[in-house]
C-alpha cells in the first residue's frame, strides 16, 4: 500500500484548487462549489421507514464493491494525483482501537502508520491504497475526503453509502456521473 504524505508544494496548490481540506464539515458548501450531488445506492433520499428497514449491517457489506470499483476508476483516470484529508483529531483511543480490531494485520499495521503523525494530507500511491480507503469509508470505520484536483472534484466519506460529491467544474462533475453510473450507483 502505497500512501505518501503530500508536499509542502502539492498542500499548496491543493489549497489553492480547493480552499479548504476539511470540506466535511463546510455547512454552505454552494459558496465553494458550483454542482453538488451525492453518490448514493438510492436515486432518492429515503424516508425514515425505509431507512430503517434497508439501512442495515449487509446494506454496506452488498453495495462495498460497487464504490470500490468506482474510486478505482476515478483513481484512474485522475493519472493517479488523487490526495485524502484524513481528520485524524476525530479519532478517539476507543475509535482506534475499535478501528484496528476491524482490519486484518497489515491493514492495522498500515492504519497505525497513518495516525503516527498529526499530518492529514496523503497523495494516494496505487491501487490497493484507494481500495483500502474506499473501504474504511463504505465500512464507517473512517470517513476521508478524497480530492480528484484533474476533475476538480471532492468526495466525501459518509454515513449510509451516502457520499457527498462537490465539484468546481461541470466537466468534473459529469465525469464523476458517469463513472458512478457505470457502477450501478447513483449521483442524486
Amino acid at each position: 500500500m502505497e500512501l505518501i504524505l503530500a508536499t509542502n508544494n502539492e498542500i499548496n496548490a491543493l489549497h489553492l484548487k480547493f480552499n479548504k481540506f476539511d470540506v466535511h464539515l463546510l455547512e454552505e458548501p454552494r459558496k465553494l462549489y458550483n454542482f453538488i450531488g451525492t453518490m448514493d445506492v438510492f436515486n432518492r433520499v429515503l424516508n425514515a421507514e425505509e431507512a430503517s428497514e434497508l439501512l442495515v449491517r449487509s446494506h454496506n457489506i452488498k453495495h462495498s464493491a460497487k464504490f470500490v470499483s468506482t474510486f478505482t476508476n476515478l483513481f484512474n483516470i485522475g493519472e493517479k494525483e488523487v490526495y485524502v484529508h484524513i481528520n485524524k483529531k476525530a479519532v478517539g483511543k476507543e475509535e482506534l482501537k475499535y478501528i484496528l480490531s476491524c482490519l486484518n494485520r497489515k491493514e492495522a499495521n498500515f492504519f497505525r502508520k497513518l495516525f503516527s503523525d498529526n499530518k492529514g494530507i496523503y497523495k494516494i500511491g496505487d491501487h490497493e491504497a484507494i481500495v483500502f480507503l474506499t473501504k474504511l469509508s463504505v465500512n464507517e470505520l473512517c470517513f476521508a475526503d478524497f480530492f480528484f484536483p484533474s476533475l476538480d472534484t471532492v468526495i466525501i466519506g459518509n454515513y449510509d453509502l451516502s457520499f457527498p460529491v462537490y465539484s468546481k467544474t461541470v466537466i468534473g462533475f459529469n465525469k464523476c456521473k458517469e463513472i458512478i453510473e457505470e457502477n450501478d450507483l447513483f449521483m442524486r
